[in-house]
């Protein structure tokens, strides 16, 4: 899911070593965050891959990965809230969100698709982080270079972008075309409260996966009783279109 000043997310990557004979386990690797670590991280991550149920290709390589969300609702921030996959080959690896968007205390974050974005072989990680009461804040990372990487899609200043919400009057949706693009899309409610002017930016992905290029826009107005069937990235299912498995 890359000049506006943007947070950059701290990534923390976990390998663990597996099969055969394997009993140990490397040292957790942290990039582009200070030197912390997060001291539950393991058993999160490990405890939510475990009970996990969705497998999807994640890594390319045409056999399927686990992916999950994590979350440690008595954690400080950053170490709220994580995604994590478990590839084919035993290895775990695990980013933590967004530090300003992470899981409220009673909230957990969770895996809301597996989108398909730009003809890559394997599909990318969208991530409700509970950080938002009105609307599904999201965040999406993608399996590159043997490490889980935030996706930087341009819509909150962060990184972070909306998936579904801003109530009646002024909505907000998220979603793919068949080819791998990415839209975001926003409306408002006209005066008579008969139509909405819809605005709908349609972004190719950038080659190396972590970003978006400029975007196609399109604009509508629409009678409100056809916003949904007109720009379903509005009522969902968001991802369907470029996405064998829905989360």
């Amino acid at each position: 899911m890359r000049c506006r000043h943007m947070l950059i997310p701290a990534v923390v990557t976990v390998l663990v070593a597996t099969g055969c004979g394997a009993g140990t386990e490397r040292t957790a690797q942290v990039a582009d965050a200070p030197q912390t670590q997060c001291p539950h991280q393991q058993a999160v991550v490990t405890r939510a891959l475990d009970r996990s149920h969705l497998q999807v290709d994640v890594t390319g390589d045409g056999i399927l990965d686990t992916v999950a969300a994590a979350s440690d609702p008595s954690a400080a921030k950053p170490c709220r809230g994580f995604v994590a996959v478990r590839t084919s080959e035993g290895g775990v690896y695990a980013a933590h969100l967004i530090p300003n968007a992470v899981p409220m205390r009673s909230i957990r974050a969770r895996v809301v698709g597996v989108p398909r974005l730009g003809g890559r072989a394997g599909a990318d990680i969208v991530v409700d982080t509970g950080a938002a009461a009105d609307a599904m804040l999201a965040q999406m990372f993608t399996f590159t270079g043997r490490r889980l990487r935030a996706v930087q899609v341009p819509d909150q200043p962060n990184g972070s972008f909306i998936v579904v919400g801003g109530g009646v009057v002024y909505p907000r949706g998220a979603g793919c075309t068949r080819d791998g693009r990415l839209m975001l899309s926003d409306a408002a409610q006209t005066a008579d409260g008969k139509s909405f002017r819809v605005i709908r930016r349609t972004y190719p992905l950038q080659p190396d996966g972590l970003g978006f290029t400029r975007p196609v826009v399109t604009r509508a107005t629409v009678p409100v009783n056809q916003l949904g069937a007109r720009f379903p990235e509005f009522v969902g299912p968001h991802w369907r279109a470029c996405s064998s498995s829905p989360a």
